[in-house]
């Protein structure tokens, strides 16, 4: 098991068959690639997601105007704190023998970003889409690409930066009656906000903004027809029939 789940992915009988190999005569590199799961794959971009609480962008789809600006702003100050965390904490090129040699990318990181303010399912949720390149310039002025595995292993960190830093004064906590703090019992560090209008939570989406629950396929459809695809900003009436 150790095997199977561990980083290299390695077979279950992995020893027996770089043995049986290594018998037959191959070379010990090509007995070890015998005895590995899969093949590696290069990839060219890291896609990130950015989106806050239920609670918190059901005040930004269900608030007024004043409520929207002040929680979009949170938002695009969160993206940012994460991405310039991500640049001089994070990413690291890898070079040489066994990528001995790391360096911090001295340029910075190069990345394509999008804003949707819609799930799939048609429920409103502001949201960002970025995809980071992993190629970055080494202090030589040679290309390289950034150790991925880095990113991936700082994922949960990014995230609960992302909610510190949205939930600091003077942005969710400017709204005009709302409380930017925890809800009594919540776990420290959630960044929910108690002045939030409180739904059934079979209503909303616990796990994945992008849930579908049956009966309300019908009002989804009729939504997405008068918003086409993805509205500037959905209409408060139109958002309140939806999560009904």
């Amino acid at each position: 098991m150790r095997n199977l789940f561990g980083e290299r992915g390695r077979h279950p009988y992995a020893d027996r068959i770089e043995a049986e190999r290594l018998a037959a005569g191959e070379s010990a590199k090509k007995a070890f690639r015998a005895g590995a799961f899969g093949r590696r794959v290069m990839v060219t971009g890291v896609d990130f997601v950015f989106w806050s609480q239920p609670t918190i962008y059901l005040l930004w789809a269900l608030g007024d105007e004043e409520t929207r600006r002040v929680i979009e702003a949170a938002h695009e100050c969160a993206v940012e704190g994460v991405l310039e965390w991500i640049e001089g904490e994070v990413a690291v090129i890898r070079y040489g023998q066994d990528g001995i040699y790391r360096v911090r990318p001295p340029g910075g990181l190069v990345a394509a970003r999008f804003r949707h303010y819609e799930a799939r399912s048609g429920r409103p949720l502001l949201h960002d889409h970025l995809l980071l390149s992993v190629k970055g310039q080494r202090l030589d002025g040679k290309w390289g690409s950034i150790h991925t595995t880095a990113l991936h292993e700082n994922t949960v960190a990014a995230s609960a930066l992302y909610n510190e830093i949205g939930r600091q004064p003077p942005r969710l906590a400017d709204l005009r009656g709302h409380d930017a703090h925890r809800h009594p019992g919540a776990p420290a560090g959630d960044g929910d906000s108690r002045g939030a209008p409180r739904a059934d939570p079979l209503d909303l989406p616990a796990q994945r903004p992008d849930c579908r629950l049956p009966g309300r396929a019908g009002a989804r459809v009729r939504h997405r027809r008068r918003r086409r695809r993805h509205p500037a900003v959905p209409a408060r009436c139109e958002v309140a029939l939806l999560l009904r």
